[in-house]
């Protein structure tokens, strides 16, 4: 695997990932950001900390409470890019256990020489909404599965433009993807294939489509984030001219502190 390299990206990439799976509300504390969303999903339900708070102690301690008053955990997001620089430490002093450690990949897509090849798979079908079928066959693989959390995980979808992959086989969806779209980037998010369909190319088809449209709407280049461990879903992506340019994981507080 190729070692993590800054040399892909153009702008520290935590605030635009922010936007590409957005929480449905957000809090201030001190500078730092405490994204809510029901509890569905890390991303939008964790501390987006990019500025260096006054008293860095009172900010976590205020961040805890507001994720107390809506009976969620503590949880921070912590990348190369998170303030005070010695955040991560801080947090481990206190309890947090570590979670989730996942690569940041980039593409850039204004060089001809990364532009993905044509035509796409004839199979897939490009939307800007995501349809039942969608929804059905992602939240089939990654969750949620209650109908609450469910209905939180589309409102989430909902809270960036983004465009949806779909591919289908007689009528049924076998593999989808997204392409969220904020500002001249695009990212990619919730590549799934159903279990019962895997092995077939499925991913690398959703995922070029997606490119193929970036390409189109001549967005200078995509991100995606993926599992570290993960080394078959990084081998795909690294095939396809993706390089690692950062890191983060989480940081999750103790289920009781006092």
């Amino acid at each position: 695997m190729k070692p993590v390299s800054r040399s892909a990206d153009p702008v520290p990439l935590d605030e635009t990932m922010s936007r590409g799976w957005q929480a449905l509300t957000e809090e201030p504390v001190d500078g730092w950001r405490c994204r809510f969303s029901g509890g569905v999903t890390k991303r939008a339900n964790s501390v987006l900390p990019l500025s260096e708070p006054c008293d860095v102690a009172a900010a976590i301690s205020a961040a805890e409470d507001r994720y107390a008053g809506k009976a969620l955990p503590a949880v921070f997001q912590v990348s190369p890019d998170s303030l005070p620089t010695d955040l991560d430490a801080l947090l481990a002093e206190r309890g947090y256990l570590l979670d989730s450690p996942t690569l940041v990949q980039y593409l850039p897509l204004e060089d001809s020489g990364n532009q993905p090849p044509v035509p796409v798979d004839a199979r897939i079908e490009l939307s800007g909404l995501p349809s039942e079928g969608w929804l059905n066959a992602f939240w089939e693989v990654e969750g949620p599965h209650g109908a609450p959390q469910q209905g939180i995980s589309r409102d989430i979808l909902a809270n960036t433009d983004s465009i949806y992959a779909s591919l289908a086989v007689d009528g049924a969806i076998e593999a989808v993807a997204r392409l969220a779209l904020v500002g001249n980037l695009g990212g990619i998010y919730s590549v799934a294939t159903r279990e019962a369909f895997r092995s077939r190319g499925h991913g690398r088809a959703v995922v070029r489509a997606l490119l193929v449209e970036a390409s189109r709407l001549q967005l200078a280049g995509v991100w995606l984030q993926v599992v570290e461990s993960n080394l078959v879903a990084r081998a795909l992506y690294e095939s396809m001219g993706f390089e690692s340019v950062s890191r983060y994981h989480y940081r999750v507080g103790p289920a009781a502190r006092r």
